[in-house]
């Protein structure tokens, strides 16, 4: 890094020494071992090399055999490990702070995908918002194969790995498992989630489940809740179409019609009013509601907190889930409106029939009346057009003939003019009970707590995902509400270019701060900085009034994105998706700016260019079926012409044909080189390479390997206790696993997964390909820098750790790491390893080959040393420095060409390693210019491949 970061020139470090290993073909498995620090040798210790003769790198084949123990959130057998993005090689995920920590206590920069948009709607019969064939036969549904079926999930998975996208919120609504009825579960469905999430560790995806919802539930115009909800509360959702109770694209749209974007307008509506009001606090304003003996809030709350406690119950035990959500977007409903005949327009949606809470109860209950109907607009998002009857039909949509309000006596219909009259204007604002004005937030962390013990009781060490009411403040935690693994989790979006589907980067408008009263010349942005500047500042509201009001919790982006459909949907004619790309490069560099974990909406596995996610005339999904692959960087104008056919014109079964040419194109052995040290007959670190031609010889009794086999750790760094299953490279922007994408230019980036610290900054610039990350140490360490520890059944090999080794426990730890040592044969971990066994200085940054494959990188860093596996999409960085909060820094970028000459003329450029190949991994430290120079010298111009 620039020399103004150091305050003394470079020191001479003693050069690295690498253990020595060998590779087999990427299909076989690496043997059992984990390494405490890394696998470096120690330095200065010139013994250490004598070990590692050419004689001891022959490998032990063992079979490994265990029983399979498992905990949430803990360890699972046989998955791969050691990579940036996956979640499982650090440990189990916690939390300190605002931070999400593993086992290893690095600070954790989560990153991933909704999985999906579809999971909303039933695949028996196809809930698609454009069709509405058996759309009111609520209770004979079904989700099987949401969100997409068992055969595709090695496909799907794969390439999300691939992208580094492996923190999944997986989307499983209310109705989705209680459609039958109340406490009948889909356990067909549950099964068929539980045969998903036991895959997910194979790819390093960790997920928490979302009890998704829009609007209430499909019949309100959204998602979420089972039909049966609305008939405990006495509404026929048959008539929610005639009588304005809500808009329902299945039955509400036309053939052949664009669908506005109207359904949030749905919150408002008497429907979703309605429930959501009762589901709060309807104890409160509606205690003449019964159902089935109960209280209909207690009714309500009771069937849902059941629900995902099953839930919770079944997936107990399955590694790969973290945790709960409490309930995507909540809404208030009813609850603290001061207008019953006006909602603000600041705070809510005008568009299209926009009736008053008044109104709303009068259509509902067989008033026909004359609506405003809204439209878009400039500067402000709409404008009143019209006016027109609704309910001509004079349809009443409660079950029993008469409004619940009504019969609370909210309202009533003035004798005299026949029109709708509000006769306690402030029974939705002021509690009846205690007279004091009403705070939705009162009610909501409530039911925070109650949610959080149900799952909790069930999954001590889950954490629990809260977020706001949309565009709202995060309520303030006290004393008395539920503290435990709390995550804060709201959702961000740039509402403008979401409500008009438009983006050139010209000009872009902070909604947020207009929602407030700021001015529209004060929250107009101009050009893709200013675009930048106003979604950080937006980012950084949420985060600090949620750090403010919420306390010192992790917070993780549940939501953002951008619609694919912008601009006419003239990228799905063109391919072209360079404003796709300019729009998501600030979403994500503002994210980024605000080191906020996030996940992405949406990963849609049934996408289409016709449909987008099918589901209310959204398209937000970063894969499609239709998407011809790969859109052009603006970093590479000069790579070759992509093939730009579709997923359907390529294959009719797309899952098959992508595992068929994956097994005809892999051919590791072509590609790999091997490195070793022979101490006996070379210079220290000095290479030998081994050739495609020198491989048979190389590799003992290479027939003779089985699947159980086990081979040493390949990697320098690999603190790898799990076995490896089919490691190989993602070779670039054309490779397979990029086939209907879209927009991945800006959406697969680099960045720090793994922190052996705390993040001060990171930045990706799209158009160099140019990363910095900084970090700086904890300011007090939060455990031994090394303390290892075994279960029981190995104490034997406890007792050889000790005793092996003589600088130190360290020294012993590597020392017994080595290939050969006693302690390498006899694995001491399986599954995570146990908590508090160590703290690494390693730092893991997923560098991603769609964007490096086809350049050389340079790697700066400001002390200690890196490596680079290109197979894992993994730079391991070890900070030398490990004073409290020494600050640290990492310079990744692609250089001019694949034989760039390497000079090293500056302190900074001295802290330089190279790496000149495209394959395969390299190495280098503070201070290696020299080095490469002297191998420059010696006839190795680029640095090697391991």
């Amino acid at each position: 890094m620039p020399s103004s970061i150091h305050t003394e020139p470079p020191r001479a470090v003693p050069a690295m020494s690498f253990r020595a290993h060998q590779l087999k073909a990427q299909e076989l498995k690496h043997q059992q071992s984990f390494s405490s620090m890394s696998s470096y040798d120690s330095y200065g210790n010139d013994d250490s090399t004598s070990d590692l003769s050419s004689s001891s790198i022959e490998e032990e084949r063992v079979v490994h055999k265990r029983t399979n123990q498992q905990k949430p959130g803990g360890g699972s057998l046989l998955r791969p490990a050691g990579k940036a993005h996956d979640w499982y090689s650090g440990g189990r995920i916690t939390s300190h702070g605002r931070w999400f920590r593993d086992a290893q206590n690095r600070t954790l920069l989560l990153r991933g995908v909704n999985l999906c948009g579809n999971s909303k709607l039933p695949t028996t019969p196809n809930g698609s918002t454009h069709l509405n064939e058996g759309f009111f036969n609520h209770r004979d549904v079904c989700f099987l194969g949401r969100p997409f079926p068992r055969d595709q999930a090695d496909e799907h998975f794969s390439r999300l790995k691939s992208w580094g996208l492996t923190f999944v919120r997986l989307l499983v609504p209310w109705e989705a498992l209680e459609h039958s009825g109340p406490g009948i579960y889909d356990e067909k469905f549950i099964d068929s989630l539980i045969e998903l999430i036991e895959l997910m560790p194979k790819y390093g995806i960790k997920c928490f489940i979302d009890p998704h919802q829009d609007c209430w539930s499909r019949f309100s115009g959204g998602s979420g809740a089972p039909g049966w909800t609305f008939e405990a509360a006495g509404l026929d959702l048959t008539k929610f179409k005639t009588t304005g109770a809500a808009y329902v694209h299945n039955t509400n749209q036309f053939p052949g019609d664009s669908p506005p974007m109207v359904w949030p307008t749905n919150y408002t509506k008497l429907g979703a009013a309605t429930m959501f009001t009762l589901f709060w606090a309807g104890d409160t304003f509606a205690p003449k509601k019964m159902y089935q003996g109960e209280p209909i809030q207690q009714f309500l709350q009771n069937r849902y907190l059941e629900c995902y406690a099953h839930l919770a119950r079944r997936l107990k035990g399955l590694d790969a889930v973290v945790g709960f959500e409490v309930m995507n977007e909540p809404h208030p409903g009813f609850i603290g409106l001061k207008n019953l005949k006006k909602y603000d327009f600041n705070s809510n949606l005008f568009f299209g029939d926009n009736p008053s809470a008044l109104e709303a109860m009068a259509l509902g209950s067989g008033m026909a009346l004359p609506i405003d109907v809204w439209v878009k607009s400039w500067p402000m998002p709409t404008k009143k057009q019209r006016t027109r009857i609704v309910n001509s039909e004079r349809d009443v949509a409660w079950l029993d003939g008469e409004c619940l309000w009504k019969q609370h006596g909210v309202w009533s219909v003035n004798p005299k003019t026949g029109e709708p009259q509000v006769d306690k204007p402030d029974y939705f604002r002021i509690d009846p009970n205690t007279g004091m004005e009403v705070d939705f937030h009162d009610h909501y962390l409530e039911f925070i707590g109650k949610y959080s013990r149900a799952i909790q009781s069930v999954l001590p060490s889950a954490f629990v995902f809260v977020e706001p009411v949309p565009n709202e403040p995060a309520p303030v935690w006290g004393p008395e509400h539920h503290e435990e693994n709390i995550v804060y989790a709201p959702h961000w979006y740039d509402l403008h270019s979401l409500f008009n589907k438009s983006f050139d980067g010209r000009i872009t408008h902070d909604v947020q701060g207009l929602s407030k009263g700021k001015n529209v010349f004060a929250a107009t942005y101009f050009g893709l900085n200013g675009a930048r500047k106003n979604y950080k500042g937006q980012l950084s509201n949420i985060l600090n009034t949620g750090l403010q009001n919420v306390g010192n919790k992790p917070c993780l982006i549940g939501e953002c994105g951008i619609p694919m459909d912008i601009n006419q949907r003239a990228a799905f004619l063109s391919g072209d998706y360079q404003y796709h790309s300019k729009f998501l490069d600030a979403v994500l560099s503002s994210l980024e700016a605000n080191l906020l974990s996030f996940t992405l909406w949406n990963y849609n596995a049934t996408n289409d260019n016709t449909h987008g996610d099918h589901w209310n005339g959204e398209d937000f999904s970063i894969f499609s079926l239709d998407s011809p692959q790969p859109s052009q960087s603006p970093s590479r104008m000069g790579s070759p012409a992509p093939d730009q056919r579709t997923l359907r014109q390529q294959a009719p079964s797309f899952a098959k044909e992508v595992m068929k040419r994956a097994a005809s194109t892999n051919d590791f052995s072509d590609r790999m080189q091997i490195q070793r040290h022979d101490a006996k007959t070379q210079p220290e670190n000095e290479k030998q390479m081994i050739t495609k031609d020198e491989f048979e010889d190389v590799d003992v009794n290479a027939s003779s390997w089985t699947e159980d086999d086990t081979i040493a750790e390949d990697s320098p760094f690999d603190r790898s206790y799990f076995r490896f299953e089919d490691e190989y490279a993602e070779d670039g922007r054309h490779h397979e696993s990029h086939i209907g994408g879209r927009a991945l230019d800006a959406i697969v980036r680099p960045y720090a997964a793994k922190v052996a610290g705390e993040p001060i900054s990171t930045e990706f610039h799209l158009g160099t390909l140019q990363y910095t990350f900084r970090f700086c140490n904890y300011i007090q360490p939060p455990v031994p820098v090394v303390q290892v520890s075994t279960p029981e059944d190995h104490r034997e090999s406890d007792t050889t750790l000790a005793s092996m080794g003589n600088g130190g426990p360290l020294e012993a730890v590597i020392d017994s790491l080595r290939v050969g040592s006693p302690a390498s044969q006899t694995p001491s971990w399986f599954g995570h390893p146990p908590e508090g066994t160590l703290t690494a200085f390693e730092t893991e940054i997923f560098i991603p080959s769609y964007h490096y494959d086809e350049v050389g990188l340079s790697i700066e860093v400001s002390d200690g040393d890196w490596r680079y596996v290109k197979e894992r999409q993994t730079l391991y960085y070890r900070h030398r420095d490990t004073k409290p909060g020494a600050v640290h820094s990492v310079l990744i970028k692609p250089l001019s060409g694949p034989s760039a000459v390497v000079n090293a003329t500056t302190p900074s450029e001295q802290a330089q390693g190279y790496m000149t190949k495209t394959e395969g991994s390299a190495y280098g430290d503070y201070g290696s210019q020299s080095k490469v120079q002297a191998e420059s010298n010696a006839g190795c111009v680029q640095c090697s491949i391991m």
